[in-house]
This record gives C-alpha cells, structure tokens and sequence, in this order.
C-alpha cells in the first residue's frame, strides 16, 4: 500500500510539471488552455478519488489486524487458564494421596508392632473369594449347556449322515441291478441257453457278495464313527482332568492340612467349600453316566450288525455251497472272505480300543470314588462337630452326608453299568471271532454259534426283543434304562438293589456251570489241549483266559473298593456314637439305615469274592 501512494505521489508531480511546461511554452488560443485545464481537473479528481479508496482499504486491513491479534491473544488466555485449572487438582489429588500413604504407613507400623490383622482387608478378600466361587459356578453351568446344546448338534449330524449312507447305499444296490438286467439282457442275445443257465446259478454268490461288501461299508462307518467318538471321549477326559487339577490348585488338595478355603476361615466357607466339591463330583457322576448311555447305544448298534452278518454269512454259505462249481468263482469267494476277514480283523482292534478306554474310566471313576470317600469321612467328622455345637449347622452337614450318600450310590452303579459293559463287548468279540472261524472253515454254520448264545446267558434274553427291530441297522434302537444316570431322583433301597442287580449281572452270562459237566463243557472241550483244535481256536482260548484275568483284577479292585467303603463306614460309625451317644428317635433311625447299608455292602461283597471264584475255577 505505501508504494502505491508513492506512486501516486509521483504521478501528481510530473503531471504539475508538464502542466508547467505546457503552459510555459503554448501561446495558443484560450479553448485550448481551457480544454486542457478541465482534462487536468478530471484527472486530478480521479487521482483525488482513488488515494480516499486506499485509504479506506488500509483502514479495514488494520481493523482485521487488531481483531487477529485481540483472537489470538483471547485463545492464550483460555489455554492458560485451563491449564492452571488442571494445575490446581493434580495438587489436591497429590495431597489426597500423599495423606492415604501416610495413613498406609501408620496402619502397617500399628499392624506391625502389635501383631494384629486388618479385618477390613480379610473381609474384602473373603468377599471377593465368594464372588468368584459364584461366578465359577455359574460358568460351569453355562459350560455345561452348551456342551449339551453340542452333543444334540452332533446326534443331529451323525443321523443326518447316516441317512445320506443309507440313501447312498440303496441308490447303489439299485444301480447294481440295473447293471445286472443289461447284463443278463446282453447274455441272452448273444449266448445260448446253458452258459445263461450257469450264469444265473452264480449270481446269488454275486449278489451275497455285494451285500456282504455294503456290510463291510456299515462296518467302516461305525468304525469312524467310533473313532470320532472315542477321540472325543479323550478330549473330554483331558478337559476335565485340566479344570480339575485347576480347581485343585484353587482350593487345595483333599487330604491337606489346611486347605485355602478352610485355614481359619468361618463355618460358611467350609459349607461352601464342601457344597463346592459336591456338585463337581456329581457333575463328574452325570459326564461317566452320559458316557455310559453312548456306549450302550453302540454296543446295541454293533450287536445288531452282528446278527445281520450272521444271518447273511449263512445265506451266502448255503448259496456259496450250491454254486461252487467253477474254479473262477471260487477265487472271487475266497478273495471276498479274505477281504471281510481283514475288515473283521479291524472291528476286533476298535473293540480292543474301547475296552482300553472303558479301563480309562473305571481308573477315573476309582480315583473319584477315592477322593468321594476321602470327602465322605472328612464331612462326616465336620458333621459330628457341627451336631455337637449347634443344631442349624447339624442340619446343613446332614444334608451334606445324604447328597454324599447319594453320589456314592450313584458312582457304585455307574461301576456296575461299565462292567455290563465290558462283559458284552467281550461277547461281541467272541461271536465276531467265532464268526470268522466259522466263514474260514469252507462257509458252513458253525454250531458254536449257539454255544455262544448259551454263553451269553442274562445278555441274550434283552437281544431276542431286538432282533426283531434289525431292519434299522444304522439306527440302533433305543430301549428304556434300567436306572437312573445322571441326578435322577430315587429312593436309596431302589438305588441300592438297582445298583446290586447292575454289579451282578455278569456273573449270570459268562460262566454258569449246570453242574459238574455240564453243557457248556461240550463247548470248551475242542479248545482243551488233549481235543482236535486249530490255531485259530487257541488263540481264541488264550484270548478269552486273558479276557477273564482282566475281569479278575477288576472284581479284586472292585473288592477293595468295597472293603474301604465299608471300614470308612465303620470309621464314621464309631466317631458319631463316641460324638453323639445315639440318644433319642434320629439316632435309632441312623441306626437302621447304616445297618442296611452294611448288610447291602456285604452282600454285594460276597456275591463278588464268589464270582471271582467262579472265575479263577473257570480260567484253572
């Protein structure tokens, strides 16, 4: 802007000064001069004109200046003050805190000289430790749900599956007839009439054939299905092998001196310690009984394929038999058994596989039972001191022992539904090998087929209802439970017999002498060295000797569980009369009911001491 009025300045100068020079020398007329003048004039006004509008322009850039600078100077007054706000409470918080580390210090110099212990510290600690029992709990519940919403997703997509292998299989059975009518139409236009009449006395081998490989393919299925399952057993046994050694690592061990929720702490928290331990043990219980539904269903499923192959080895042995006169038919046989035998030899390694997990659970289910007792006898002496104090806290701990009382009962019948177990897997096993001797000894029926089912004994009177329901060999079918599995709610004397009738029901099928020759005497004597027995025969002796060695040191476990048992029981017998004195009518009807209990256990005791003998005189 000032060089503009500079300028400007100039040009008003040379334009004197021409005009000057202009009227020096010009002598011309006056309307010239005038003319001149008026044109000097304008451009004056014009010169005058433009000088006010820079004027005006310079004031407006200094007004927009002072505004800047007065913005400027307004937004630094804010930043500071605001800044001296937060100045001001970063002090009152300092000195907040350095009055709470002076208190601090005074309270541990205080706590340190007189020995005490901050009650408000120990409360907030206990308070926090409640919480987080509540919330574990909770999340175990809500784990539990969805594990369960799992297991139907899964049920659903394994039906799913087996109905598209079923699908799959009749599309094929189909599409294998209607190769054989090409076929036999091809046949009967460019053959005569004996090569036709030959052929079709053939094609029932075939078509046995066909149908014993769609078998074999059941077979596999079941197989991996098995499979899947079993891995998912183990996966579910090393889950909660993790939360339980958590949980024992939270809590403390069982047989501990002071574990962390009862070193000094209140009644309470030992209640919910126990309550605790109780509900993991019956979750526990209830896991073993799911379990134990599974195998059922497949041990039924596996059974009625069993029969079916049965039923189809002896129809492809009697059309086999008629049809056996070509030499190339007869390789297509043998390569046939050959290849089902493989796929038996299989199935035997699945069944090995199962029974090695079923000895998985019963080694899970001693080492619960264990620390149940260990847990059994601990409650009972929290019980005796509880009565001897007060009667609110006898009656929590009563409670206690009946819910204990019936977790054991539950894990003894779950023992005895895991022995029914391994004793039908090992009939299965004996019919499937029976079987494939009897297909390995030129197709004919063997008669040990039905010495296996005088074996069977108890088992074979449930399978004659099944056998008719046979069609559905993919969906086994689903009969009623004996007894209840998992929380179910029962009277202890029908827990007590379910449980005893559970225990005993191998010992009526495997080994049931009818006298001292008996029938089945007729069957075990082409195993006995002085009889005409095979190779495969003896193997199949030395299988079943070690088949009976096992279940032997099994009932000896078994045993010892029940002698510890029964002493625990003694144990707390004796503890609660030296407590109590058993005086009044509670104490009489304690009485009665531990002496039932201890006649129960006895039994069940005997019964087993005389199956083991039975066994040991079978296996001598």
């Amino acid at each position: 802007m000032q060089s503009r009025l500079d300028n400007m300045n100039v040009e008003e100068a040379d334009v004197e000064e021409e005009g000057r020079a202009v009227a020096e020398p010009q002598t011309g007329t006056v309307t010239q001069q005038a003319l001149d003048g008026e044109m000097e004039m304008d451009e004056m006004e014009r010169l005058l004109e433009e000088n006010e509008d820079l004027k005006c322009e310079i004031e407006e850039m200094r007004t927009e200046m002072d505004e800047m600078r007065d913005t400027f100077y307004e937004e630094d007054t804010c930043q500071l003050q605001e800044m001296r706000r937060e100045l001001e409470r970063a002090n009152k918080n300092c000195r907040i805190l350095q009055y709470r580390l002076r208190k601090a210090e005074r309270k541990r110099l205080r706590y340190a000289q007189t020995g005490e212990i901050d009650e408000e510290l120990l409360r907030s600690l206990e308070q926090d430790l409640k919480v987080a029992k509540d919330v574990s709990v909770r999340l175990h519940h809500e784990l539990e749900k969805v594990e369960e919403k799992r297991t139907k997703t899964e049920e659903e997509n394994e039906k799913l599956r087996q109905k598209l292998i079923e699908v799959e299989v009749t599309k094929q059975a189909l599409q294998n007839e209607l190769d054989k009518t090409k076929e036999s139409q091809k046949r009967k236009g460019s053959k005569d009439i004996q090569k036709p009449d030959k052929k079709s006395a053939q094609t029932p081998t075939e078509e046995d054939n066909e149908d014993l490989k769609c078998q074999l393919a059941f077979i596999k299925e079941e197989a991996v299905l098995m499979r899947k399952k079993t891995a998912k057993i183990d996966k579910e046994k090393d889950r909660l092998e993790q939360e339980l050694q958590k949980y024992r690592s939270f809590y403390g061990e069982l047989d501990s001196t002071h574990p962390k929720g009862e070193a000094g702490g209140p009644p309470t928290t030992r209640e919910s310690e126990l309550k605790l331990r109780l509900r993991l043990v019956e979750e526990e219980a209830n896991i073993l009984g799911r379990k134990i539904v599974e195998l059922e269903v497949e041990n039924r499923g596996l059974r009625a394929e069993l029969d079916d192959l049965r039923g189809e080895g002896e129809g492809a042995a009697s059309s086999g038999s008629e049809a056996m006169g070509g030499q190339g038919g007869g390789r297509a046989l043998g390569d046939d058994l050959t290849e089902l035998r493989q796929q038996l030899q299989l199935v035997e390694d699945e069944a090995e596989l199962l029974r090695r997990n079923l000895a998985d659970a019963e080694e899970q289910n001693k080492r619960v039972t264990g620390e149940l007792n260990k847990l059994r006898f601990k409650a009972g002496t929290h019980e005796g001191g509880a009565r001897h104090g007060g009667g609110s806290d006898g009656a929590k701990m009563e409670a206690l022992q009946e819910e204990l009382k019936a977790a054991r009962l539950q894990i003894n019948d779950l023992s005895g539904k895991v022995m029914q177990l391994q004793y039908e897997n090992r009939v299965l096993l004996s019919n499937m090998q029976r079987y494939d001797l009897a297909s390995h000894l030129s197709l004919r029926p063997s008669p040990r087929d039905s010495d296996a089912e005088s074996d069977a004994g108890g088992a074979s009177g449930r399978r004659e209802s099944d056998e008719d329901s046979t069609s559905s060999r993919l969906l086994p079918p689903h009969r009623k439970r004996e007894g209840p599995v998992g929380g179910e709610s029962d009277s202890d004397e029908v827990r007590n017999n379910s449980s005893s009738s559970r225990c005993l029901t191998p010992t009526r099928g495997l080994y049931t002498p009818t006298g001292p020759e008996g029938a089945s005497s007729s069957t075990l004597a082409r195993f006995l060295p002085g009889g005409r027995c095979s190779l495969p025969e003896r193997q199949q002796m030395i299988d079943i000797r070690v088949e009976a060695e096992r279940l032997v040191r099994t009932i000896d476990r078994l045993i010892a569980d029940t002698a510890s048992v029964i002493s625990d029981a003694r144990v707390y017998v004796s503890n609660g009369d030296l407590m109590l004195g058993r005086g009044g009518e509670e104490g009489a009807e304690d009485d009665g009911s531990r002496i039932r209990e201890h006649e129960l256990l006895y039994r069940i005791n005997a019964q087993m001491k005389a199956f083991r003998k039975e066994l040991q005189a079978f296996i001598d």
